[in-house]
């Protein structure tokens, strides 16, 4: 068995917005790449997370016992990457820009490990013959 890095884009080159969600079905390990880019004056990203595999509304309606809770807050650097190391994370994650990004853009790149299980990811008819 081996283990290899799978990366998810959850905000690529923005300035506002909540971004992409990305689900996670068991525990894992999570490494938050933020990277400022441009010469940034301003702007925060919430590393946020909703327990349980839910689906999500940007808005939680009254009882459904899944809201969105803050991991961190992280200031956005300028022409720099920062991480942010997230431990046995389950359910949804987002990054979502809490303060408007001046002067640039953020990206921020989920990066789970995971074990390859020894299958080939070869589609059976590209296999050649002996």
């Amino acid at each position: 068995m081996s283990i290899e890095n799978v990366t998810t884009a959850l905000q690529i080159n923005a300035s506002t917005g909540t971004g992409l969600t990305l689900t996670l079905r068991e525990a894992r390990f999570l490494t938050f790449k933020i990277q400022g880019n441009g010469p940034i004056t301003a702007g925060q990203i919430t590393i946020e997370c909703c327990p349980g595999n839910a689906p999500m509304a940007a808005t939680p309606t009254p009882g459904s016992g899944n809201v969105w809770t803050a991991l961190t807050t992280i200031t956005i650097p300028a022409n720099a990457t920062i991480k942010y190391q997230a431990n046995d994370v389950v359910g949804s994650v987002r990054a979502r820009i809490s303060t408007l990004v001046t002067g640039g853009t953020v990206t921020v790149l989920a990066i789970r490990p995971e074990e390859q299980r020894g299958w080939s990811r070869r589609p059976s008819w590209a296999v050649s013959p002996g």
